[in-house]
C-alpha cells in the first residue's frame, strides 16, 4: 500500500463510490448510482472540495471527501465529509493514506487543521483518528430539516 495509489475522484468512479457508500451504510442505497454521477460532477465542478480515492489494480477501494470549512470565529479548517474504505481491505493502512494525503493537501492549501464529526459507535474510527493525532473535542447533537 502506497500513496502512488492515491488520485482525486473521476466521475466515472461513481459506479465504485456508490458502492463504498453502501459499504459503509446500507441505507444509502437510496441514493442512486446516477445521484453520486452527479454529484461527483457537481462537487467538481462547482465546489472548492477535494475528493481522493485509492484505487488497486482498477479497483476504487477507498474515498476520502474534505470541505473547506470556513467559520467566522477559526482559523480555516478542512471538514471530512466522508471517508471510506472498503470493508475487507480495513486494517492495511489505506485510510492511514487517505487521511495523510488530505492533511497534506489541506496544509499546501492555507488550512489551519482538519475537523470530522464521527458518530459515538464508530469506537473503531475513534482510535483510527486518535492514533493520527485527532482529539475528541466535543459531544454534540445533529439537527436536520428536510424541505419537501
Amino acid at each position: 500500500m502506497n500513496d502512488i495509489n492515491v488520485r482525486e475522484i473521476k466521475v466515472t468512479d461513481y459506479q465504485a463510490i456508490y458502492l463504498l457508500n453502501q459499504d459503509f451504510n446500507p441505507n444509502l442505497f437510496s441514493f442512486s448510482e446516477e445521484k453520486v454521477k452527479a454529484k461527483i460532477a457537481f462537487i467538481k465542478e462547482k465546489t472548492n472540495d477535494i475528493i481522493f480515492v485509492y484505487e488497486e489494480n482498477n479497483e476504487v477501494i477507498g474515498y476520502i471527501h474534505g470541505s473547506p470549512y470556513e467559520l467566522l470565529f477559526s482559523d480555516s479548517l478542512v471538514n471530512i465529509l466522508g471517508f471510506v474504505v472498503k470493508e475487507k481491505y480495513r486494517k492495511q493502512g489505506i485510510g492511514s493514506i487517505l487521511i495523510k494525503r488530505l492533511e497534506q493537501w489541506g496544509q499546501n492549501n492555507g488550512f489551519s487543521g482538519i475537523k470530522l464529526l464521527s458518530h459515538p459507535s464508530r469506537v473503531q474510527a475513534h482510535r483510527f483518528y486518535e492514533r493520527h493525532g485527532y482529539t475528541f473535542t466535543k459531544d454534540q447533537k445533529n439537527f436536520i430539516k428536510k424541505f419537501n
